[in-house]
C-alpha cells in the first residue's frame, strides 16, 4: 500500500506514516499548494531516512508532501491516484529485476507525461547499467543509493524541482496561448453584442482559471448612460444599480481616462469603436495577477475589441442593405403611386406569417428583408399601364404581368442570399395555389414557400390600403375573400393561420399606416 507524509521534521516524526487519504485533492496544483515527491522503493529503511533527511524541506516557498510506494504495482496505481507529481524517486529491482523500469514506460508511454521527473536510484547497478538505461529510458538522473549522500540527495531535489517547475509554466503558458487563439475564434463568429459579451466573460475566467468569488461584466455607455451587457459570476444576475460601488468607479475611471488598467486581481478594459461607441469589461479574479496573465488578457481583450467592432460594422451594412432595399422596393410602388409604407407593411407581414408557419427565425427575418422588392419589375413597365385609373385592357393585363419576370431578370445574378430570395418572390409572388396565377402557373407546393407568403401579405396589404383606382376595403369584406379565397389564391395553412393571428397583422398595419397616398 502507498503511504504519505507531509515532509517530517524530526526523527519521532519519521515513523507517522500514513496511509494516503482518498479525500485528498487530485487536483491539487504543486505550483500553488506544493510539491508531491513520490519514493519509490521496496526497503523501508530508504523511505524513512530519505523522509528524515527532507523533512522541513522548501523549495520556492512551498512544501514537499511525499508519497510512498513498496512496489512498482503500488507506484503505478498511485501516478494514476495522483496526476500532480513533480518528482519519482525510483528503484530498479523490487517484485521484479525490472520493476522500476516498467514504472518508467507507464509514466512516459501510457500516462504520456513527460513533465515529472524521474530519477532513479538503484543499489544493485548490475541489473541496470547507467549508460544502457540512460540511452533507452526517458529518466532525468540516475543515482546508486551509495553515492546519494544528504547533501546530494538536497541538489537533486532542487534540481528537479526547478526543471518541473519551469516545465509546468512552459505549459500554463502554452494552454493560455491555445485558450486566448481558441477563444478568440470562437468570438469572431458571434453576430450579437450581448452573446458576445456573454461568450467573452466565460472566456477570460477560463483563461485566468479564475475560481470561486470571481465575476466579470461587459458595460456598453451611450446617450442614456451606462448598461449592462452581460454579467458572469459574482455579478452574472445584478442589476446596474446594484453592483458594487467600486466597480462602476473603476468602469467609469476607465472610460475618463480612455485607457485600460490592471489591479492585484482584477483588470478594467475600455475600448472605443469607430463609431463613438463606448465598452467597458470589468473582471475581478480571484487570484493574482501574474504578468502571462496580463499579457494573455491584452491579446484577448483586443480580439474582443475586434468583435465588437465587427459586429458594430456588420450592423450599419445590414442596416444599409436594408435602407437601400427599401429605397428600391418603393421605386417602384411610387411609380405605381401606391401607398408609402406598403413595402414596409408586406416585409413586416412576411416575418410575422413565417415565423408562425415555424420557419427559423434566421430565415424569417431574409423573407422580410427581400420582401421589399417583390414588385421591383414595376419600373420597366410604362407609367400609362402602371397607373391607369380604369380597367386594364387584355394586352394591357398582359404587359403588367411581365413584371414578375422582369423583377426577376433584375435579382437572379447575385449569389447573396437577400438578393437570391428576392429573385424568387419578385418571380413568384403572383402564382396561385390552384395554378391560375402567372408567369408560370404554378401549383400547390410547386410554388416556393417565400413566393405563397408574399402573396398573401401584399394582397392583404392592397386590399386593405387606398390605390389611385381603388379605396381601401372593409375588414370584415378582406377577411370574407381571404376565406373565399382559401386553396384558390392562397395557402390554405397559411390562410388559417393569418386568420386565426389576424389582430397581430392589424397592429403591423396601425404600426406603419400611411401618411399619404399618392
Amino acid at each position: 500500500m502507498f503511504r504519505t507524509d507531509e515532509g517530517l521534521q524530526s526523527p519521532e516524526e519519521q515513523d507517522e506514516l500514513v496511509f494516503l487519504d482518498e479525500s485528498d485533492d487530485p487536483a491539487r496544483d504543486p505550483l500553488r499548494e506544493g510539491w508531491n515527491i513520490l519514493i519509490v522503493d521496496d526497503h523501508d529503511e530508504i523511505h524513512k531516512v530519505t523522509s528524515l533527511v527532507l523533512g522541513g524541506f522548501e523549495f520556492d516557498g512551498k512544501r514537499l508532501r511525499l508519497l510512498h510506494a513498496y512496489s512498482g504495482a503500488e507506484a503505478i496505481a498511485l501516478l494514476q491516484a495522483e496526476p500532480d507529481i513533480a518528482l519519482v524517486l525510483l528503484d530498479v529491482v523490487m517484485e521484479k529485476d525490472d520493476a522500476g523500469l516498467q514504472v518508467i514506460e507507464f509514466i512516459r508511454r501510457k500516462l504520456c507525461n513527460d513533465t515529472v521527473r524521474i530519477v532513479l536510484r538503484t543499489g544493485q547497478p548490475g541489473q541496470a547499467p547507467e549508460h544502457e538505461v540512460v540511452l533507452k529510458y526517458d529518466i532525468n538522473d540516475y543515482k546508486e543509493k551509495t553515492e546519494l549522500t544528504s547533501q546530494k540527495l538536497f541538489t537533486t531535489i532542487i534540481s528537479s524541482l526547478r526543471s518541473y517547475r519551469d516545465l509546468r509554466i512552459i505549459q500554463s503558458n502554452k494552454k493560455g496561448l491555445e485558450d486566448v487563439v481558441r477563444s478568440s475564434s470562437s468570438i469572431m463568429n458571434v453576430y450579437s453584442v450581448h452573446e458576445l459579451a456573454r461568450d467573452a466573460l466565460a472566456q477570460i475566467g477560463s483563461i485566468l482559471g479564475a475560481g470561486g468569488g470571481s465575476g466579470g461584466l461587459v458595460l456598453q455607455k451611450d446617450a442614456g448612460g451606462w448598461s449592462k451587457l452581460a454579467g458572469s459570476g459574482a455579478f452574472a444576475e445584478a442589476a446596474l444599480e446594484e453592483l458594487p460601488p467600486g466597480v462602476m468607479a473603476e468602469a467609469e475611471s476607465a472610460a475618463a481616462m480612455r485607457e485600460r488598467a490592471f489591479y492585484s486581481e482584477g483588470f478594467t478594459f475600455y475600448f472605443r469603436n469607430s463609431a463613438g461607441g463606448e465598452k467597458v469589461v470589468c473582471f475581478k479574479c480571484g487570484k493574482a495577477l501574474t504578468e502571462w496573465d496580463r499579457y494573455l488578457i491584452e491579446v484577448y481583450c483586443a480580439n474582443i475589441q475586434a468583435a465588437f467592432e465587427n459586429i458594430d460594422l456588420n450592423r450599419e451594412i445590414e442596416s444599409t442593405q436594408k435602407e437601400i432595399i427599401y429605397t428600391l422596393g418603393e421605386i417602384a410602388e411610387t411609380r405605381s403611386k401606391e401607398t408609402g409604407f406598403h413595402v414596409k407593411r408586406v416585409a413586416e407581414y412576411t416575418k410575422l406569417l413565417a415565423l408562425k408557419h415555424g420557419l427559423p427565425k434566421e430565415e424569417a427575418e431574409l423573407i422580410s428583408l427581400a420582401s421589399p422588392m417583390h414588385d421591383i419589375g414595376k419600373v420597366g413597365i410604362s407609367d400609362a399601364i402602371l397607373n391607369k385609373p380604369g380597367k386594364l385592357t387584355g394586352e394591357e393585363y398582359e404587359i403588367m404581368k411581365t413584371h414578375a419576370q422582369s423583377g426577376y431578370d433584375m435579382l437572379k445574378h447575385s449569389g447573396r442570399p437577400i438578393m437570391k430570395t428576392a429573385s424568387i418572390i419578385a418571380l413568384q409572388h403572383h402564382e396561385k395555389y390552384d395554378g391560375t396565377g402567372y408567369p408560370q402557373g404554378l401549383k400547390g407546393e410547386e410554388i416556393h414557400i417565400y413566393g405563397r407568403l408574399t402573396a398573401l401579405a401584399d394582397v392583404f396589404d392592397a386590399l386593405a390600403s387606398d390605390r389611385v383606382y381603388k379605396k381601401a376595403w372593409p375588414l370584415p369584406d378582406i377577411i370574407g375573400l381571404l376565406k373565399e379565397q382559401r386553396g384558390k389564391h392562397f395557402d390554405p395553412v397559411l390562410t388559417d393561420l393569418f386568420l386565426a393571428h389576424l389582430d397581430e397583422f392589424l397592429v403591423i398595419r396601425e404600426k406603419y399606416a400611411d401618411e399619404k397616398v399618392f
